[in-house]
């Protein structure tokens, strides 16, 4: 009897372990993510990212500037005492060793063709800004000057005193003229208002700001 049942179970075992399992209904399977790496939309790093680590203490001329972010006006750095001035009595007076002496309105200034440009300025050791300037070239105000053959430098005087000398060759090359603007906005007060010397390739202590004198010498 026991014999009979060992080979009735033994039985049903082997019919078990062939027989196709019952079918089991399916149920979703979990999404896997492509391993597969995929480019970034855009291959252009963000601009931040490339700002040398001691860009403050290089020349400015020795930095692409057009991969750096643009430093928003409210984010521009502050030198110098603002000057107050009367839009309607300021005058940008030019002199020395010139032919035709000026005395431009602010309006004239404005008048002259004009420059936007993208330019970044280093203050030795201590910061650096990096914003769209628009103004006139100095060149063109010293050619409506006249300069006397004799003429070498170019000083440039603020409101609050404040001078630097350029060599003649500074003073007219291009990227350097008056800014009455910056990223579009009216150049505020506390930037150089009315009008800011922009010098491109030049540090940023020749960034004299409310110009009201510039003598030939």
């Amino acid at each position: 009897m026991k014999r009979l049942l060992i080979v009735t179970l033994l039985a049903m075992a082997l019919v078990s372990c062939s027989a196709p399992a019952a079918p089991v209904s399916e149920s979703p399977q979990p999404t896997v993510a492509d391993p597969t790496p995929r480019p970034e939309a855009s291959a252009t790093p963000p601009r931040s990212s490339v700002v040398p680590e001691d860009i403050i203490h290089m020349h400015p001329a020795d930095v692409d500037n057009s991969t750096l972010p643009i430093t928003p006006v409210e984010e521009l750095h502050h030198t110098g005492q603002a000057q107050e001035y009367d839009i309607d009595t300021y005058r940008l007076v030019v002199d020395g060793l010139v032919e035709n002496p000026l005395s431009l309105s602010y309006a004239e200034v404005r008048g002259f063709p004009k420059v936007t440009e993208t330019v970044l300025l280093i203050c030795a050791g201590f910061f650096w800004d990096n914003a769209e300037w628009t103004g006139t070239p100095l060149r063109l105000i010293l050619e409506e000057a006249g300069l006397s053959p004799d003429a070498s430098r170019v000083q440039i005087v603020g409101g609050d005193n404040y001078r630097k000398t350029l060599s003649l060759e500074e003073a007219m090359a291009e990227g350097v003229f008056l800014a009455y603007e910056v990223n579009g906005e009216t150049l505020p007060t506390d930037h150089g208002y009315p009008l800011r010397l922009v010098a491109r390739h030049q540090y940023g202590s020749n960034w004299v700001k409310w110009i009201e004198h510039i003598e030939v010498l």
